[in-house]
This record gives structure tokens, C-alpha cells and sequence, in this order.
């Protein structure tokens, strides 16, 4: 559906561009040092709110200001004010050890963090994570209070759950917004999830296609007073990415490169060959089974070869990064140019990511006053993925981790023929599951911005931005036909089997997805300082963005050059196959969102503070009735060092200040295009030896016109310190969250087809609440050592309330467990609270017991434990001693449960009765082989852990060469040791197992796991 959108005409903008008038100026030039006398490059110089010059190397500028003040600001210093006019004007910057004096991006400006009413984190490259880093999210994962980033699996660019504030939303709309050099970037992964031959996989990070070594800061918007500005995109939190620009008038070169080796942490403790068959023996023996028959009965599984199956799935990786930059900054103009290579090898065998990024940014300014800036930026990115046969909803036998577990240790490798060994009763061998499905995708993306200001007068500025982010993804998976116990993975659409499974047919999947979403904002900005005492800040604006969404895919069997023996040449080509099944579910998706937003931000003598947002957002996805929301929000701050009756704190503390902020952000995320419409969608089938035809028609979803927007009401309160000396800093903070219409698909009468649902708004809200500390301590400032410590903590509750009825979730594998689910959203309990029976031990016979009803029946209940954890806390340790550098960052995870579906699946004693293999403390369990697994308690463990994150040793080398400017060398390792009582590899995880629309939230299946990396780089400047 589209609707009238209103666009400020172009007209304006043009007219305002050539109504200008010029004048001659003289301009303010000099120097900008640190208190040693030495310059200080990159330092940006601004009048008013408009950047001017950029110091060069040396810490010259040069602007055409000829009068008015100069701001001069740069990360790690304090902002320090000059008067503008005349040839010689020097400046002394001082460092700084606190963020207050530090400039943020928030959402279109920026400002200083002291004069922020709301909760934004910076987060610069000094305190970024080091070494491996395939996505932005890795750079600040577990540094800031209030965010906690949980990787999807250790695959090379997976997804990542981003919760900011703690989680709230029932679908899977959990992720924040992220903005780009000024563009909002729409979510979701960048490629399809089908595999093709296993079933489905979680979509590749969206950030994947950003080099992280391009990156300037991220800021981290966490609060309505800060998120509001952008409305309906805002209600998970705002991620804001700034990238590099150039710097220095001569122009610097920067050349780095950074050797990876990766390998499993951890490994499932496994039977060996030996232990194997004494185990199955002990089973059949507890079995009742006499111990010479129980014996011959187990040699009989007895194959005689000794394979380590985990050794032949996983791998030392090595992998590669090469990153070239060259930027200079004079003549008003700013240009900085990037390119990067990425060859990232993952810890199991044939799968990879390869990413070859370019960046561009440029700036100018024009005419005699500077009045006129030009800003472009663009970002192209080809990223190449290989995948392995490892997966979400692969059922029981777990994709190819759960191959490697359970597979007889026994068992050859080959037969004597070259074949594969497969046993054929069920059980897959993971060497021919690597080696026989070949699934890649390749996926081109490129993100512009354009903008044009124009400064109308002193204080007054009009800015057009446009953006433009286009992604184009194809995915194609192989299968061989030798592959054997795939089971029947035909394609059946509307009950019709093809007749096309991958045994003796062999298959093709080609899957293609194109994203593309326009961005188009102008927006006014006003600045004034009267009377030297009141300040105002005012942004007035409009906003437009349209997102398409298109996918197709064919399917391909029957191969032309039929496989037969274990030589024989699987060609991989689709037209190597008789036949085709095109599945062309014409999806085009298309969202239109038209936005008018104000901001007003107000100080007096730098002592109150306030800051008032208003924006409404028109969505597409909404019926005429609730087409647009409406989301405020106010926030104050007092500065108490600043009152007269403060002259005790004055003593000690250069800044002491209360902050507070209530707002309203809504979400449209997790719905359709058309969720408040009917949508029908057709399917056509067509071979290449006949005309297409048209197979059947389907509602995708049928139409709710009452359909209201997610609404997120937040309120804060907050207390920030620095002392005089700056070696102590800290901020207290406590939010409140409520969560109203939450939007679920449900079931309708009538309909007809597979799908027979709409969205609908839920009764009750989701409560999130917490206490976040941040602290920063320099405890050691010497002429040679230095020595500062960040910490940061986070305390958490959450509940829903008012809910009437339960929505179950998280889908459970493993023998007999088809349909089973293990998680729960219901009233008074947390989200994602664990529902199953409540172990309680094995009886006499080993039978496994729980917690009974009034009945005598096993109860089964929703229990008063979550997935989300109570506690985060992040400890980083900065150490600095001539030319070395350290630093240390621990953090910790408390207050969750982890479901061990791995356990629950595959380690039971019946598995190794049945010769299946299990781990180590399988055979010295009382467990009885008959006994059935149901989801309980059994499996549910406590993932408290603490973890040595990241440690890092750095090394400036100096050098006296007018070639080479700097060189420095860097030796990390990340994920070095965890401490925990979970037992499976890792209990920082989450595979999606979401069911029915409802996201889910810590389970372990089978996943892959996240690797121990050691990197060296080197970085040479020129």
C-alpha cells in the first residue's frame, strides 16, 4: 500500500544555495599543541556548529573566520574556545582521563557529553576490542553498561543479539537501529536461510559490509531522551557509526595487516574407540542384558578404525587482514580513501568469509565563508561466505556438530572402494556431510550518503542529506547425491511432492534477495548564545524512507551425468540437472516511512539543562486509523557543581550533576510490509521443458487495519561525578521501561491456504528495569607508567504483566521430542522463562523423576528461570610504559539459564545403547538406556560464567626516518579462558529456535562454537 507522502520541495534547497552573498575575509590561522608544545593533528576547528578546519599533522590550521569564537575539539582532550582573527593564534589542549568535555554523535549533531540530558556511550579505538574483529558489534562487545551483545555461533560473521536496556519486544524485533555516517540502515541479515540440503541457517550480521578498521567512534544512544529523535526506529536504542576522515594538510598513508590463528576453545569430552565399547556393553548389561551376550552384542559395533570425528570437522584457522587508508585534510577540503581485505577461515573445515571492502569519504567547503559544505561518503563491499551443514531446525541429529558427536568412533572414514562409510541407520558421517554440500553465497553492497549545508546565517544552517543503501545476495548450495541419510527433504508445496529428494537426484538451490532502502532527510539547525547565559540548540526537520525487499529461488534435481561410484565428478552447475523448480513466491516488500521531527536543547550559564523531542512517524505497515505515532520526549540536568551552595563539592569534583528524562519510542520492527492488509501471494512451478504454470495462490497474512505501533515508555534518573584531578570518574544511572501492543501473529477464521494468521496487539506490558554504573580510575599517572581502569556494571530485572495468555517458544530436538517446546512468555514471569518439567534425580532403576502435580502427573510449568541474565559487568585495565602498551578487559555474566538441547539430544545413555557416542560422564550415570529424555531441568543449567575477553600487548617502535612516519606492533588473543559451571562449550550462545513469530532466547544445540583467536598486527604509517 502507498500512501501521500509529503517531500519539502528541491526548489528550497536551491534557491537558498544561490541567494548567498560573499565577502572578503583575512581568517584566523596558528597552531594547536598538548602541553608538552607538541602539535596535536586532527584537531577539529569549528564556529558555531559547522567544522572548519582540521589540523594538520604538525597541528596547523588555517580557516577563513575572521571573527566570532573557535571551538577546537578533539578526542582524548579537552575542548578548549579561542578567539577567531589573526596569522598567529596558538592553543594548548589539555588531556583528559573523564568523557565529559568529549563530543558525541547523537541524532542529527552532535554535542558535548557534560551538556547531555540523556544516556549516550562513546566508544572511541582506545577502547575498542582487539584483534580478530569481523563486525562493528565485536569492537565495544561487553564495554558499556546497559548493552550486552551475545554472538548468534563463532561462525566468521555471524549475527549477534544487540540488547540495549535490557529486551522487551515478543517478536524478533530485539535489534537496535543503526545509523551509518548519518543513514539509517534498515536491520535484518544480508543473505537467505535456506541451505538447501539441511534446512534453515540465521541470517549474516547486517553490519557485515562495514571494514571495522574504518571506524572513527560508535555512540550508543540508550535513552528516550536521546533515541526519540528517531521515533518508530528507536525503541531497541540507536547505534550510531561515524567512519575515519582525513587528517593533516600533508596527508598521511596507513598501512596494516593483522595474521590470525583460531581453534576451538573447548571440545566435547567424547568416548574413544575403546571406551566406546566398553560403555555400550555396561549399557546392555544395566539393561538386564547378560554380560558375555551384552559384549559380543557391543563388538558387534566394534568396525575397528579410531576416528576422532571433532578432529576432522574442526581445524586451525589462519586467517588474513590487510587494510590501506590514505587521507589528508587543507584547502577546505577533507578526503580520506580505504580499502580492505578480509580472508577469515573458521575453526570448521570449508567454511569462510572473504570480504573485499572500498570507502570514500569526502568534504568541502565553499565560498569565501565557508557557508557552503559538500559531504559524500560511500562504502562498497563484496563479501563472499562459505557455509557448512550446520543448522537451526536440523532435528535430532543436529546438523553436521551433532554428526560429529554422535557418529561410532569406530567407524572408517572410507570404505575400501573410496566410498563414504555409511552405516545406514540414520546416522550421517560429517566428513562426507563437509565434503559433499558445497553452500555459498556472494553478496555486493554499497551504501552512499550525499549532503549539502548551507549556513543561512551565524547560528542558522539548512542540511539535505540522501542515502542510499543497496544489497544484492545470491545464495547456491550443492548437494551431492552420494550424501546419504538426508531423509525425505523433497520439496512439497500445498501437499504435492516432487519427487526430488537428494539421494540418487542430487540438488541445486539458487536463492536471490535484493534490499534497497532510500533515505532522504532535510532538516534546519538553529545555535545561539544570548547574553552570554542562555544557550539554545533547535533542530526542525522532515524525513523519508522507502525499503524494498524482492527474493525468488529455483530448485534443481535429476542430475543430467548421473553419480554413480566414488570417482565420479559431481559437476556443480545448475544446468547439469533435467530438472527445475522455480519457486517464485513474487515477493516484492515495500515500507514507506514519512517522518517531521523537533528537538530543542536549552542550557542556562551551564547550570540547567533541557532537552525536549518531538517526532511522528507515518508507516506503510499501519491501516489509515493508526498510520502514524506520536513519540515525545523531555530530559533536565543539573549541573550541582555549579551552585554556590555546592562549595564543598567544589573542593573535590569538577563536575557533579543530576540527569533526568522520561519519553515514549515506538517500533514497527518484526512486522511485514503489509500487516495491516490481506496479502496474497502466487506460486509458479515451471520446468525447462514446458511453459510455466501457475500452481496455487496463498494469504501470507490476512489484513488487521486496527494494527497499533509498539510503544516503549522509558524514564531514567542519573547521577554523574568527575573529580578535580580527572583521575576519577563515574556515572550512576536507574531506568524503567514499559512495553505496550506488543504484536504477535495469531489465528483468524477463515483464510485458506497455509497460512491462515494476522497480527494482532496484545493485552499487558513487558517491564524492564535496571541500575548501570560506570566508573573510570586512573590509578597509576607517571612520567613512563600509567595505569587506568574502566569498569562498568549493570543490574537487571524484567517481567511481563497483564498478559492473559502464555506464548510458547524455543523449539526442543532430540529423540521423541518432535513438537516439544522449552520456553515461555508468561504473566508475572520474566520473558523467556524456561517451561519443562522439574527434575528431581533417577529413581532405583534408574529412571528419571519430576516434580509431580495434584494428580500424580508430571508438571509440567512455566519455572521462575530466564534465559536473561540479572548482571553484566565489564572490567578493562589500561597499562602504558614507555613505548609498551597492555590492556586486559574481563567480563562477567550472572543470573541466566542455558538450555544444554546438546545434552538433552545426543548425551543419554540410550544414544550409546543404540551406538551412538556421548561424552565421558554418560557411562558413570545411573541413567537406565530405556529411559525417555523429556525437556526438564535435567538440561537446564545456570550460565554464570567469567571471561578473560581480551588481552592485548602493544609496541610503538621509534623510528627516525622521513619515509616512515610511525610503526607499531600489536600481539592480542580473545576468548583466552572462561570460568563456569556450564558444561557444555560455551554458555554465552543463542541458536534461534523461535516458534510461531515468538523469539526465543538461550539454547545450545549444536552450534558452532566460538573460537580462541591470537592475532599480530603491524600498522606503519607513511
Amino acid at each position: 500500500m502507498r500512501f501521500k507522502i509529503l517531500k519539502p520541495l528541491a526548489v528550497v534547497t536551491v534557491c537558498l544555495i544561490f541567494a548567498m552573498q560573499t565577502f572578503a575575509q583575512t581568517g584566523t590561522s596558528g597552531r594547536v599543541v598538548n602541553k608538552e608544545g607538541n602539535g596535536i593533528p586532527g584537531v577539529t576547528v569549528s564556529s558555531g556548529n559547522k567544522a572548519v578546519a582540521t589540523t594538520d599533522a604538525n597541528g596547523n590550521f588555517t580557516t577563513t573566520v575572521a571573527s566570532g569564537r573557535l571551538t577546537f575539539s578533539s578526542v582524548g582532550y579537552e575542548a578548549i574556545t579561542a578567539n577567531a582573527g589573526g596569522s598567529n593564534v596558538s592553543v594548548t589542549m589539555s588531556t583528559v582521563t573523564t568523557s565529559q568535555q568529549e563530543v558525541v554523535v547523537v541524532g542529527y549533531g552532535t554535542r558535548k557529553i557534560k551538556d547531555l540530558t540523556g544516556s549516550v556511550a562513546l566508544i572511541t579505538p582506545k577502547d575498542f576490542n582487539k584483534g580478530q574483529i569481523s563486525t562493528p558489534e565485536q569492537l565495544f562487545q561487553g564495554r558499556t553498561p546497559g548493552v550486552s551483545v551475545t554472538p548468534a555461533s563463532g561462525e566468521p560473521g555471524a549475527a549477534a543479539t544487540i540488547n540495549i536496556r535490557g529486551t522487551s519486544s515478543i517478536r524478533s524485533n530485539q535489534q537496535p537501529l543503526y545509523v551509518v555516517d548519518g543513514v539509517p540502515l534498515d536491520g535484518g541479515g544480508t543473505t537467505g536461510s535456506s541451505a538447501g540440503a539441511e534446512g534453515g541457517t540465521t541470517p549474516k550480521n547486517p553490519l557485515m559490509f562495514i571494514n571495522p578498521n574504518d571506524i572513527e567512534s560508535i555512540n550508543i544512544l540508550k535513552d528516550a531522551s536521546s533515541a526519540a529523535i528517531y521515533g518508530a526506529r528507536g525503541a531497541n536504542g540507536v547505534i550510531i557509526i561515524t567512519t575515519k576522515n582525513g587528517r593533516g594538510a600533508k596527508g598521511s598513508l596507513n598501512f596494516g595487516m593483522t595474521t590470525s590463528i583460531s581453534s576451538t576453545a573447548s571440545r566435547y569430552d567424547l568416548l574413544n574407540g575403546k571406551e566406546f565399547i566398553s560403555g555400550v556393553t555396561a549399557e546392555l548389561v544395566q539393561q538386564g542384558i547378560a554380560p558375555g551376550t551384552a559384549a559380543t552384542q557391543a563388538q558387534a559395533l566394534n568396525y575397528g578404525s579410531e576416528n576422532d570425528w571433532q578432529d576432522e570437522i574442526f581445524r586451525t584457522a589462519i586467517s588474513q587482514n590487510y587494510n590501506l587508508g590514505y587521507g589528508f585534510s587543507k584547502n577546505k577540503m577533507n578526503l580520506r580513501v580505504s580499502g580492505a581485505y578480509d580472508d577469515q577461515q573458521g575453526i570448521i573445515k570449508n567454511s569462510y568469509m572473504k570480504r573485499l571492502t572500498g570507502r570514500v569519504n569526502f568534504s568541502k567547503t565553499f565560498l569565501s565563508n565557508d557557508a557552503l559544505r559538500l559531504e559524500f561518503s560511500t562504502n562498497i563491499s563484496n563479501i563472499k561466505n562459505s557455509y557448512v551443514g550446520n543448522t537451526n531446525n536440523a532435528g535430532y541429529l543436529g546438523s553436521l556438530i551433532g554428526a560429529a558427536i554422535r557418529f561410532n568412533p569406530t567407524y572408517p572414514i572410507k570404505n575400501p572402494d573410496g566410498s563414504y562409510y555409511q552405516p545406514g541407520n540414520g546416522d550421517r558421517n560429517p566428513v562426507a556431510m563437509l565434503n559433499y554440500i558445497d553452500d555459498k553465497d556472494n553478496i555486493n553492497r554499497s551504501l552512499t550518503s550525499l549532503a549539502l549545508s548551507y549556513k543561512i546565517k551565524e547560528g542558522l544552517v539548512f542540511k539535505t542529506t540522501l542515502g542510499y543503501d543497496y544489497s544484492k545476495g545470491v545464495r547456491t548450495s550443492y548437494t551431492d547425491p552420494r550424501l546419504g541419510n538426508l531423509g525425505n527433504n523433497e520439496t512439497n508445496v500445498f501437499g504435492k511432492p516432487y519427487g526430488n529428494a537428494t539421494s540418487g537426484n542430487g540438488r541445486a538451490a539458487v536463492a536471490n534477495e535484493i534490499s534497497k532502502n532510500l533515505v532522504w532527510e532535510n532538516f534546519l539547525t538553529y545555535d545561539k548564545t544570548f547574553n552570554q547565559r542562555h544557550t539554545l540548540n533547535a533542530i526542525l526537520g522532515t524525513s523519508y524512507q522507502k525499503t524494498e525487499f524482492t527474493s525468488d529461488g529455483d530448485v534443481y534435481w535429476d542430475l543430467v551425468s548421473p553419480v554413480t561410484g566414488p570417482n565420479s565428478v559431481f559437476v556443480k552447475n545448475t544446468s547439469n540437472f533435467k530438472k527445475k523448480w522455480h519457486l517464485k513466491e513474487p515477493y516484492f516488500g515495500q515500507t514507506l516511512l514519512n517522518s517531521y521531527f523537533t528537538r530543542l536543547n536549552y542550557n542556562l550559564d551551564e547550570k540547567y539543562y533541557l532537552t525536549a523531542t518531538v517526532r511522528a512517524d507515518g508507516s506503510s505497515k499501519f491501516g489509515v486509523d493508526n498510520r502514524f505515532g506520536f513519540f515525545p520526549a523531555i530530559g533536565a540536568k543539573w549541573r550541582l557543581i555549579s551552585e554556590k551552595f555546592a562549595q564543598g563539592l567544589q573542593k573535590t569534583f569538577s563536575d557533579f550533576s543530576v540527569r533526568a528524562n522520561w519519553g515514549i519510542i515506538g517500533s514497527q520492527d518484526g512486522l511485514t510490509p503489509y500487516s495491516a492488509y490481506e496479502n496474497v501471494v502466487t506460486w509458479i512451478t515451471s520446468d525447462p521443458m514446458a511453459a510455466p504454470v501457475t500452481f496455487g495462490t496463498q494469504t501470507r497474512n490476512q489484513g488487521n487495519s486496527k494494527l497499533k505501533w509498539e510503544e516503549a515508555t522509558t524514564t531514567s534518573i542519573a547521577l554523574d561525578w568527575a573529580t578535580k584531578n580527572r583521575r576519577f570518574s563515574g556515572t550512576i544511572e536507574f531506568y524503567n521501561t514499559d512495553r505496550r501492543n506488543m504484536v504477535i501473529t495469531g489465528p483468524t477464521p477463515g483464510g485458506f491456504g497455509l497460512s491462515n494468521t494476522a497480527f494482532f496487539n496484545l493485552p499487558g506490558i513487558v517491564n524492564n528495569k535496571g541500575l548501570e554504573v560506570g566508573l573510570n580510575y586512573q590509578i597509576v599517572k607517571g612520567n613512563k607508567f600509567n595505569w587506568d581502569v574502566s569498569a562498568n556494571m549493570t543490574f537487571m530485572s524484567n517481567e511481563v504483566r497483564g498478559l492473559q495468555r502464555t506464548l510458547y517458544t524455543g523449539e526442543v530436538n532430540g529423540p521423541g521430542l518432535t513438537g516439544a517446546f522449552g520456553q515461555a512468555i508468561a504473566n508475572g514471569k520474566s520473558m523467556f522463562s524456561w517451561y519443562m518439567f522439574e527434575y528431581t534425580g533417577f529413581d532405583a532403576n534408574g529412571e528419571a523423576q519430576y516434580v509431580k502435580d495434584a494428580t500424580g502427573n508430571n508438571q509440567l510449568e512455566v519455572l521462575d528461570k530466564s534465559a536473561l541474565p540479572t548482571f553484566n559487568a565489564g572490567l578493562t585495565n589500561n597499562f602504558s610504559y614507555g613505548r609498551w602498551n597492555a590492556s586486559l578487559f574481563i567480563n562477567a555474566v550472572t543470573g541466566f539459564y542455558t538450555y544444554n538441547n546438546t545434552a538433552n539430544a545426543h548425551f543419554l545413555a540410550g544414544i550409546l545403547k543404540n551406538g551412538g557416542n556421548v561424552t565421558k560422564d554418560v557411562t558413570s550415570s545411573p541413567e537406565n538406556p530405556l529411559n525417555a529424555a523429556s525437556v526438564s531441568t535435567r538440561f537446564l543449567e545456570k550460565g554464570d560464567f567469567l571471561r578473560i575477553s581480551n588481552l592485548s600487548i602493544g609496541y610503538n617502535f621509534n623510528i627516525k626516518s622521513k619515509f616512515i612516519k610511525s610503526l607499531n606492533a600489536n600481539l592480542s588473543g580473545q576468548n583466552l579462558a572462561i570460568f563456569t559451571k556450564y558444561t557444555g562449550l560455551d554458555p554465552e550462545v543463542n541458536v534461534d529456535k523461535q516458534q510461531n513469530g515468538v523469539t526465543s532466547r538461550g539454547f545450545d544445540y549444536a552450534g558452532y562454537p566460538r573460537p580462541r583467536v591470537f592475532s599480530l598486527g603491524v600498522n606503519v604509517g607513511f
